[in-house]
């Protein structure tokens, strides 16, 4: 378990737009101080709560914060943990204190037209037999572009759903009528959690294809090549007609050297390839990509977007993806993002919910299970402190639990 998460940690820095170290230290010294730190925090935490290791976290944060490259590791660990708290807002801040003063050019988008990209993806769709979507690993706001597609998809005959972050037992997992903790890393956070079951309950094959076969090399080409060999395999050799989505991180999307394009190597086929992850909302507009500070300012829609020019879609790297999504700004409930709602039924939680017990955890389960993934998640800092959590359909156990991971209450709501 050490060595996958230390992977993921390593990758999630390889693969972010906003990292500086990898692309300007010595990788040798970064993977000295990754592993440093991760046995750290591995050590520190082991069988703590979520909201220890975020405190501990935060601590060797402020311990290490004149150690440039330890501090890359920890926002970027700190923002994922953050994100599986249902601390959006906080996430943001995390993922900005790395960014670093670009001199980035507006992009001329006055012959476009801003159209929803909901109904523009699946519309191109139909033309293709693979499509992709990436995302930040610590915006959960990604994953909820791939879910409301998911429907149209199954529509148009996509019967297989993929994901970068499941692992080989993914799919007996899934069997079991809820997401486990066991089936990934990052679908431990709730949206990702309620995007694997929802794909599962509309009839989709789920598929694991990451870190299949064993690797010699350890290098990106190695890892891509062996993915899209998986997915070959588990795909199309056994059904050539297969329509399938995949969900992943950042590059892999990318039609030069990367995932997609090893995929069109291997089955000739032509991918879909969306972006979130390069024109986004930030924690302050002085970090953001100027062209989306001012699209969402004139573009009215509510709803994730892209730019049209008759038939062509624009991209924010044409050679290496087909779309560029732009989401507006977030609105929130009781400090929450309304998009995390999935639609779901809002539920408002408060001091009386954590006994005098700060911060505490409110989580929102199907069947309460020890290894279930919530189906929502959210900390309480302070009896001031108002939040929501979402509800699903039928019968819901709502759990507190203080700092260090006790049961403070459980009660169930009927939605």
């Amino acid at each position: 378990m050490k060595g996958f998460r230390l992977k993921k940690i390593i990758l999630c820095c390889l693969f972010a737009s906003n990292t500086v170290f990898c692309a300007e230290q010595d990788h040798q010294q970064f993977l000295i101080e990754a592993i440093k730190i991760e046995n750290q925090i591995q050590e520190h935490t082991k069988g703590k709560s979520l909201v220890e290791k975020i405190s501990f976290i935060e601590d060797l944060t402020k311990e290490l914060s004149n150690n440039p490259i330890a501090l890359d590791i920890l926002m970027q660990n700190i923002g994922v943990q953050y994100s599986f708290a249902g601390l959006h807002k906080k996430a943001l801040i995390a993922k900005d204190s790395l960014n670093q003063s670009d001199n980035l050019v507006l992009d001329d988008l006055t012959s476009y037209q801003a159209k929803n990209a909901v109904s523009e993806i699946l519309k191109r769709a139909q033309t293709h037999q693979i499509v992709m979507i990436n995302e930040a690993h610590d915006i959960a706001q990604h994953r909820v572009l791939t879910y409301r597609i998911l429907a149209g998809l199954w529509q148009q005959g996509y019967r297989y759903f993929a994901a970068e972050s499941l692992n080989a037992s993914a799919t007996s997992q899934v069997n079991k009528g809820y997401v486990t903790n066991q089936i990934g890393y990052y679908t431990r956070e709730t949206t990702y959690a309620q995007l694997v079951l929802e794909a599962k309950n509309l009839g989709f094959e789920i598929i694991s294809y990451d870190r299949h076969k064993p690797s010699k090399l350890n290098t990106i080409d190695e890892r891509e090549t062996n993915s899209a060999q998986t997915i070959k395999e588990k795909v199309f050799d056994k059904d050539p007609a297969a329509k399938i989505i995949l969900h992943v991180g950042y590059s892999h999307i990318n039609e030069d050297k990367w995932l997609a394009s090893k995929l069109k190597e291997i089955t000739a086929l032509e991918t879909l390839t969306i972006d979130q992850t390069t024109r986004i909302e930030k924690s302050n507009e002085k970090y953001e990509h100027p062209t989306y500070t001012k699209a969402v300012k004139e573009v009215e829609l509510q709803e994730p977007f892209i730019f049209v020019k008759g038939d062509k879609a624009w991209s924010s790297a044409e050679k290496k993806w087909d779309i560029s999504v732009f989401w507006p700004r977030t609105s929130y409930l009781n400090g929450r993002p309304k998009w995390a709602s999935l639609d779901r039924k809002n539920y408002s939680v408060g001091s009386s919910d954590c006994k005098g017990s700060y911060p505490c955890m409110v989580e929102v389960f199907k069947f309460n299970h020890k290894d279930e993934v919530p189906l929502d998640r959210v900390i309480i800092s302070s009896k001031e402190e108002l939040k929501s959590v979402f509800l699903s359909r039928g019968s819901n156990t709502v759990v507190t639990t203080d700092s260090n991971g006790n049961e403070v209450i459980i009660f169930t709501v009927n939605n």
